[in-house]
């Protein structure tokens, strides 16, 4: 194209100091000036915001598909403390938090599992357990950005469209993350940074620490980069919980005989007192996470001629992760036949409690502990031979691990036996209860030993091996790419479970074991007042258990693996792929048209394995998969004038179906009529064809007006079904060990249905289509055309709208975790001296389960708006002072269930993690 105006030594500059990046920027000057007429327009860059977005632009100017960059504003310094809270100040972007912390990323309205991720490269393994009161390990394909500190990254590219030479599995998006190259920026560097939290309710001062040390050797033909990362952060997490809402007669159960309460307020029609919904476990929740993050790049690059290029990158990252959750919840679930109501008060709907008194109700305190570290380790060789000045070959080769290691201890302690009175309002306040007991619940006699404990450990280990060529040849006519990649994916799941615990009998006494009950004090009322709003009768303190006594009274902490658990598994996946790419340029009605065409072609290959249990003993499951893919993609850019372009996109792309699903457990099985519920190891991978088309103005020096449209059409997206057919080969040779089968057997019985035979299954399935529509509009520009100090002003802003709609089984919804409107907004002052910025982000209210729990049609999440900040001051050309804050007006973590008819908002989850801000001090050598 004709516009390709900053030669690719400048782009460098995005890793450079700012010493550096002038000296650079005078001697491509000189050189452009010394040229046959070439005219270049110096370009000032340096160590900033803005400049860090000038460079992102340029990158996304010049690609030949739909991408999006985050630039370093300096080497070292990612703009934002997470790296998911960069990624979500790209327009179609946005992500989910877990206690106050960004974790992973959905791209235009699809799921984490459909966004593909690497790494200098190669596709990344990177999980960990939950964070907050969701909990959960993650065992999918979702990346969990909050394994790595921001600080070992210095550019993130996202793809938003594919090309060929791209490799497939990112249906909605791939991000790549790089970590930076010691001869991007040859010469001895140094930067050490330190911050520590200057206002957090936890009340600790959590610091963060950052180096970074490069040289170069032998003429710039060697160079060695070294940074490290370390950081604490410590959350608390406190609020209202109801654990959704529900009524007796969804749980099939009516309240206690003889029910006859004082009803405020009019019944809906056709309604009884049964049928009302209220809090299944109106509760006061608390969670804290602890978290303990090391990282570590090394990077080694050697150049020993013009023609070789060989580098090393090493990237490891140690996570602990300690959560603690007190919940402290009065029961209605399964004991509404035992709770007398004896005053209730209506919504207007006449369709649920928002007040009321009731007799025998038993609470429970629940007290959690989950203590986590994850370890992940990445090695990538990679190399660049030219051949010619116009033929270049380049290889890549590397292993990536990550080990997930967790253990969960949780411990109940019950209420007076046969309940007591107790009382919730939130006629006053609808996502926060006024709650009171007929009891004093800080007394440890009234309590006992509660069920429903839980003592686990799970471990999940991940590999990827991959390799990697490719052939560049830039011809007279056409530019072509060639290349072949192959990959290795293993993920090992393994349950085990506790060993050696003592007898605890529930419904005893809690007085019979002293010190295993504490009181906690929450800071509800406190420093969260201004956040949630807490009504003067909602529990500041209650009972929870002391796990370091718990643990000793169960003589819990010794576990042996269970491989008949349905989470102890182990699935392999090998892919080969080989793709072909041309460029070419030309002209369309006189003006210039870049036409990138590619096609890849792949195998995908699984083995899974699991076992079952049959006569008492674990027996081996093993199954086999294979599928094959033929990905066209075609991109055009054609430049209607010199600052306006526009892209026309079309590409089929896929997904492969999380590994879990693969897997041939066999969860429950009824041979005598047929039924049999299993993981799927014939799952293909989701695909859809997309079409994007996007008007991109460039209409002054860095800034830009973007307007895009898309659509995906989703073939094979995977949801449960039950299906009449026959089973896998592997799962039918574990069925065929059943007594049932076996002659000498006394269960043997040659009248139900066959191993080979025809099966109800209940499993995973290619079932549904979907079709996703939407726009984005961004706009970016700093302000230096306005005089004096509004010049050093400037404004980042996005906005994307996304429609969808799937069936799932006979209910038609749009996509889980997709908001339908979200938008991005940051404000930056900068000079020489010193900066600020402001960035709000947005997304509307999504869907978390399309067929919710308890007799709700569906579960929600609230969409939040969030305001962080930035700031800095330079104490001297090499000595910055920064000040940031996450979450400054502190917003509010909410969701919600709607009710048996979907069109209620009733509050599930209601709690702050409150501001954080960071103060610290970097400097540049």
């Amino acid at each position: 194209m004709s516009n390709y105006r900053i030669k690719p030594l400048v782009l460098a500059m995005a890793f450079a100091s700012p010493a550096f990046a002038q000296e650079v920027t005078q001697k491509v000057v000189q050189e452009a000036e010394q040229g046959e007429g070439q005219a270049l327009e110096e370009i000032e860059v340096t160590g900033s915001y803005r400049a860090s977005l000038a460079r992102a632009l340029d990158q996304k100017r010049d690609a030949v598909n739909n991408i999006e960059s985050i630039m370093a504003e300096d080497i070292g310094k990612m703009p934002d403390l997470n790296l998911a809270e960069s990624l979500q100040r790209v327009s179609g972007v946005a992500i989910t938090r877990e206690g106050g912390e960004g974790r992973q990323i959905s791209v235009r309205g699809l799921g984490p599992d459909f966004t593909r991720t690497t790494l200098n490269g190669m596709e990344v393994p990177a999980s960990g357990g939950g964070l907050d009161s969701s909990g959960g390990i993650n065992r999918g394909r979702a990346v969990d950005f909050n394994i790595f500190a921001s600080e070992l990254f210095n550019r993130i590219d996202i793809h938003k469209t594919p090309i060929a030479a791209v490799e497939e599995g990112g249906l909605a998006g791939t991000v790549e993350l790089h970590t930076a190259k010691p001869l991007d920026n040859p010469g001895f560097n140094a930067v050490i940074g330190g911050q520590f939290t200057a206002d957090n309710l936890a009340e600790e001062a959590d610091p963060r620490f950052t180096a970074l040390i490069s040289n170069s050797f032998f003429d710039d033909r060697l160079g060695v980069l070294f940074s490290y990362a370390k950081s604490e952060r410590t959350v608390r997490q406190e609020g209202f919980g109801s654990v959704r809402y529900s009524s007796p007669a969804n749980q099939g159960e009516t309240w206690a005989a003889g029910s006859d309460p004082v009803i405020n307020g009019q019944l809906a029609e056709g309604y009884s007192v049964n049928d009302l919904f209220t809090p299944r476990l109106p509760r006061m929740d608390y969670f804290s996470n602890t978290v303990d993050r090391t990282g570590l790049t090394l990077g080694v690059q050697f150049q020993p001629n013009d023609k070789l290029d060989l580098g090393l990158d090493v990237v490891s990252s140690n996570l602990k992760n300690d959560r603690i959750s007190y919940n402290y919840a009065a029961q209605f679930r399964s004991e509404w036949d035992t709770i007398t109501p004896t005053e209730i008060t209506l919504d207007p709907s006449g369709r649920y409690i928002v007040a009321g008194s009731f007799e025998n109700v038993r609470p429970r305190s629940e007290s959690r502990a989950q203590y986590s570290e994850t370890e992940f380790l990445q090695t990538v060789f990679n190399g660049t031979y030219v051949f010619t000045d116009n033929v270049r070959l380049k290889g890549l080769i590397g292993r990536a691990s990550a080990k997930h290691d967790e253990e969960q201890y949780r411990f109940n302690i019950d209420g007076p036996v046969g309940g007591a009175d107790f009382s919730f309002d939130m006629s006053g306040n609808s996502n926060v209860a006024a709650m009171e007991y007929g009891f004093d619940i800080l007394d440890p006699s009234s309590y006992t030993i509660g069920g429903g404990l839980t003592i686990r450990k799970d471990v999940v280990e991940r590999t990827n091996d991959t390799f990697r060529l490719d052939l560049e040849i830039d011809g007279d006519v056409f530019d072509t790419r060639f290349g072949l990649i192959g990959n290795t994916r293993e993920v090992d799941s393994l349950n085990y479970d506790p060993v050696g615990l003592a007898s605890v009998p529930t419904n005893t006494s809690l007085s019979e074991y002293p010190g295993m009950a504490v009181t906690f004090g929450s800071q509800v009322r406190g420093g969260f007042a201004s956040a949630l709003s807490t009504p003067s009768g909602f529990p500041n303190n209650w009972m929870v258990e002391d796990f370091d006594v718990a643990i000793g009274v169960y003589n819990a902490g010794q576990f042996e693996a269970d491989l008949d658990d349905t989470l102890s598994w182990n699935v392999e996946e090998k892919t080969l792929g080989a793709y072909g790419q041309i460029d070419y340029t030309t002209e369309l009605a006189g003006k210039p048209l870049l036409m990138n065409a590619g096609l890849r072609v792949v195998e995908t290959d699984t083995r899974a394995s699991a076992h079952t249990a049959i006569n008492g003993s674990p027996v081996p499951i093993s199954a086999k998969g294979n599928y094959l893919d033929t990905l066209p993609s075609v991109n055009f850019v054609w430049e209607l004038q010199e600052d306006l372009l526009l892209r026309l996109n079309l590409a089929r792309n896929i997904t492969r179906p999380s590994l879990g699903s693969l897997v041939p457990a066999i969860t429950s099985i009824t041979p005598v009529n047929g039924n049999i519920s299993t993981g799927n190891p014939d799952l293909e991978a989701v695909r859809a064809d997309s079409v994007d088309l996007s008007a991109e103005w460039y209409f002054t020096e860095d800034a830009a007006l973007a307007l895009t449209v898309f659509q995906k059409d989703i073939e094979g997206f995977i949801a449960g079904q039950t299906v009449n057919g026959t089973l896998n080969p592997g799962v039918a040779a574990a069925v065929a060990l059943r007594p049932e089968y076996d002659p000498s057997s006394a269960l043997y019985d040659p009248n139900v249905t066959q191993p080979d035979g025809v099966w109800n299954s209940t499993r995973p399935e290619n079932s549904q289509d979907a079709e996703l529509t939407g726009y984005e509009i961004a706009y970016q520009q700093p302000f230096t055309f306005l005089p004096g100090f509004w010049s050093n002003f400037g404004v980042t802003a996005n906005y994307t709208y996304v429609d969808s709609e799937a069936l799932f089984g006979d209910v038609k919804s749009s996509l889980p975790g997709l908001s339908e409107s979200s938008y991005n907004l940051s404000t930056y002052y900068e000079t020489d001296l010193w900066g600020a910025r402001l960035s709000w982000n947005h997304r509307d209210d999504y869907i978390t389960s399309v067929t919710g729990s308890n007799g709700n049609a569906r579960e929600y999440n609230t969409g939040p708006t969030r305001l962080d900040m930035a700031a800095f001051y330079n104490v001297t050309d090499n000595v910055t002072v920064r000040l940031e804050a996450i979450n400054l007006t502190e917003e509010v973590e909410r969701n919600y269930t709607s009710g048996a008819d979907g069109d209620l908002n009733l509050v599930r989850e209601y709690n702050s993690t409150g501001r954080e801000v960071y103060l610290g001090v970097r400097a540049s050598f």
